[in-house]
Parts: C-alpha cells; structure tokens; sequence
C-alpha cells in the first residue's frame, strides 16, 4: 500500500514534509518525496484533490491519496487500566482498544493492579494474555506488579522471572485496592533493585500516605458533621504528598533511581524532582486540561488520583513538558460505570478518567496547533518517548523505514466536538464531553493495517458497514484478536 501525498511529521524534521509512504507487509518500506500520478480518473482520496502530476508505475488499488492530510506516528499510551480479566463492567480490552484506535492510539501499555489476579506472576500473566489477546484490535504490552503482599527477599525472583516478557513493573506508596495493596519502603528498595538488574523501569504512584493521612484528618475536623464536598477531596491529597513521595522513592532508590519512573504527576515540583535526580515521569491529559476549580463543573467525572491542582500548577506543567522536563503524556485511562461514579459521598466515588481516545486528539489541538508545543517534542510525548523508555524504539514511535506502519491521518482543517455517546470505551463518564478541539482522525494504522477509518475513509476504502464498533464518526475495521503482544526489544 502506498499513502500518497501525505504531509508528514518525520523525526528530525522541523515541519512537515510531502512524501509518499510505502507500506509493504506491515512495515515501513520507504517514504518518498511526493510523485505519484494517480492512475484511474476518480481514485480513493479524503482529503483535497492531489496536485502532483508525475508519473509513477503502481495501481490505483494500493494508493490511497492523502492529499491534504497529515501524518503521523501512531501514538503510544503506555498508562491504561483496561481492567480484564476481574473488573470488565468497567472496561476491558475489546472496547478499550477500540476507543484507543478511534483516538489515533495504536500501542498501549496495561497495568497489573485492575485486573484478577494482579500480573505478579507468571501464571497471571498467562491468564491474562490468554483472555486479552483475542480481543486486542491495537498492539499491546503489560507490566508485572510489586505489590505489599510480597515479600523483600521474593521480589528478586518475580521481577527476574517476568522481566523478559514484561515492559516494565508498577508499584504503589499508597493504594486504595484490596488485590493491590502498597509497598513499604523494604519492598520499593527490593523491586528498584531488582528492576535496574533487569533493565527495566520501575513505575511508581508516588504519593505519600502520612501526608495524605494527616491532610484527611484536618479537612474531617473542619468539615465537622457536615456532608463530605469536593473540597475535601482535593485538600485530602495535596501537592506535597507528591512532592514527598518522589523524593522518598528516589533516596531509596539510590543507584538505581535511573529505572525510577513516576506516573501521573500533577505537581511540578514532583517532576522536577524527579528528573533532577535521573528518574523519568509523565503527566496525563488532564492535568493540563483542568485545575482545582473545574471541579465544581464536572465532579465524579474529575475525579483521579492525584486530583488535578491549581491553575498555576497546569501551567507550569505545560512549560515542563514542553522543555523535556516531562517525558510523556500518558491517559492513565479507567472508566466505570455511574454507579460507581456518581455516589452521595465524594470520597467514595469511584476516580479514574476513560482518556485513550482523547489523549492524542487533545495533545494534538492544544499542543501542538496551539503552539504549546513544537512538532519534535509532540512526537516525542505522544509515541517516542514511550517508546524509548519501554524498550519498543526499534520498531515502534516515529514514522521511518523499517519500523512498523503504525500511523495517524489527521484533517487538519476540521475540528472535533467530544460526544461521550460516540466513544467506543464501556464507559465515557469524562470530563472532556463537549470540548472542541482543532483536528480530526480520519484513519489509524497498526502495522500496515487500517484499524479505524472515519466516514469519509471508510467511504474511499468502501468499507462495510456491519462493524459492531461504529458510530456517525467513523467505524473499526480490525478484528478482535489483530493486536500484537509486545515485549521488551521489540522490532
């Protein structure tokens, strides 16, 4: 398959560049500068009809004029709970993947912690690959677990035995989950050794339970017998429990801080502390989306962990991010139904955001179009630094022979309202509904293969229309069971 016409950001590039790219069983075979003559009088095209009048010997039936579109590398979510086996009344792989394609994502990244049993072993591993990947549509990886059930002098071995099919290993300083309790500083100083041994990153929700503790028990005095509000939710988790955190978990760390990475910070002192002494970290699209007082508009649909902070902090965080400070920008994506969401008690509802399928729409509009962000640092947050950091750079996060033909067209001259009812997830409870944003996704590849096409695309393509994933923004054209299993070194 040939795209042709297409405007592409390529690593290295400054802006885009009109090139042909060459697909040829499922990867990258080459990009050229734009020269393709269509051959028949009305060939496949979305975008505005192509100019370019050279002449090239290929059929019609293998190109697919782009012209007027934009390309890019598929994007990376390397942070999402999509919750199979144990807890798939709230998401599982099948509609998490799809949410995912429908939002340029083509590679995710699982965590061990939401689904039963926990991916602490090589037999929950199994377990869980077993189930999930015959209902993957996008290329995915898991990462084990190190959890407060284990013991310091065990953890050696289950990092050991997993490592190699693995990406990397998820840990806890506080955890409201009975399957997945937290480590104390014993276990953490275990599993940071064991990970830098292994070469792989050690991901840790860096929050610091005393001063999480202590914070609670002031708002409970001033709330007295009064209901709980959101107020106390989000004076309950405040910027230094991540800022202790960090610097707890990297004085532990000692040596092997470098294999430390902290997920979704919301404080920038945390990140800066963070990369300050050779650890990594990512912030998720919410944190630079809202702040402290949109609370009062969206409620249980804001609610994660850590809460989002104050404008200033989001701010800050999109400077950071934009001077490499911050490494990447994950979705840390977990819906649930409302249920569990809307409940008379903010304390008790459930936290966590279904953000695959906005994350690369709102990076892309509000980082990159809106000048936040220049095009070699959006392709370094949304798919290269992931994959960098998880051992898939070989074959996966920029558009570049040899690699996979994992891309994203997107119609730049269009805008995209979020409409809760047309995202593919099991459940869209988000804070995004109703936002603008500049940008359209009109196809997403993995490995050669068009797994979601928008109207216009899947009219070029002349695709069917009995999809079970479809809605009035486009349709899913991979079957259940297309995703890749990942593991570390990836080509």
């Amino acid at each position: 398959m040939i795209l042709a016409n297409v405007a592409a950001a390529l690593p290295g590039e400054r802006d885009f560049r009109l090139v042909d790219i060459f697909i040829k069983g499922g990867k990258i075979a080459s990009i050229k500068e734009a020269s393709i003559k269509k051959k028949i009088e009305n060939p496949p095209k979305i975008g505005d009809p192509g100019t370019n009048e050279a002449a090239d010997p290929y059929d019609y039936e293998d190109i697919l004029d782009a012209h007027g579109l934009l390309a890019f590398p598929g994007a990376i979510d390397p942070h999402v709970h999509f919750d199979e086996p144990g807890f798939t009344h709230r998401e599982d792989f099948l509609h998490g993947s799809a949410e995912s394609a429908q939002g340029g994502v083509t590679t995710i990244i699982d965590m061990p912690c939401t689904s039963i049993p926990p991916v602490i072993s090589d037999d929950a591993l199994e377990e869980k690959l077993s189930i999930v990947q015959k209902k993957a549509l996008i290329d995915f990886g898991f990462y084990g677990g190190v959890n407060g059930n284990m013991a310091p002098d065990s953890i050696p071995q289950v990092v050991a035995s997993l490592a190699p099919r693995v990406l990397g290993f998820k840990s806890y300083f506080i955890s409201g989950m009975e399957s997945f309790p937290a480590v104390n500083e014993a276990q953490f100083v275990a599993a940071a050794q064991a990970c830098g041994k292994e070469g792989r990153p050690l991901l840790l929700h860096a929050e610091d339970p005393y001063v999480i503790s202590e914070a609670t028990k002031e708002r409970q005095a001033l709330r007295g017998t009064q209901k709980p509000q959101w107020i106390d939710y989000y004076a309950s988790r405040p910027m230094d429990s991540e800022i202790a955190a960090v610097m707890n978990a990297l004085k532990l760390a000692g040596q092997y801080a470098k294999y430390v990475h902290i997920v979704h910070v919301g404080t920038a002192k945390a990140a800066i502390a963070a990369v300050g002494r050779g650890a990594t970290c990512e912030t998720c699209a919410h944190y630079l989306a809202f702040d402290e007082t949109d609370f009062a508009r969206f409620g249980a649909a804001l609610k994660t962990a850590p809460p989002v902070k104050s404008p200033e902090q989001k701010a800050i965080l999109w400077h950071l991010l934009a001077n490499g400070k911050i490494n990447f920008v994950t979705s840390d994506h977990a819906g649930a139904p409302d249920y569990e969401k809307f409940t008379d008690d903010p304390l008790l509802a459930y936290g966590g955001i279904p953000g695959t399928g906005t994350l690369f729409p709102y990076i892309l509009s509000e980082g990159l179009f809106a000048k936040r962000l220049s095009l070699d640092r959006f392709l370094e947050v949304t798919s290269g630094g992931a994959a960098r950091r998880y051992g898939l750079w070989q074959g996966k996060g920029s558009l570049a022979p040899g690699k996979d033909a994992d891309i994203v067209l997107v119609d730049p001259y269009h805008t995209r309202r979020i409409d809760p009812s047309a995202m593919m997830s099991k459940n869209a409870i988000t804070p995004f509904a109703g936002m603008v944003l500049s940008g359209r996704i009109e196809g997403t590849w993995v490995r050669g293969s068009c797994v979601y096409a928008s109207v216009r695309l899947a009219a070029a393509l002349k695709a069917p229309k009995d999809f079970v994933f479809s809605n009035e923004e486009g349709m899913i054209l991979a079957k259940p069971g297309y995703g890749t299993f990942l593991t570390w070194g990836y080509r």
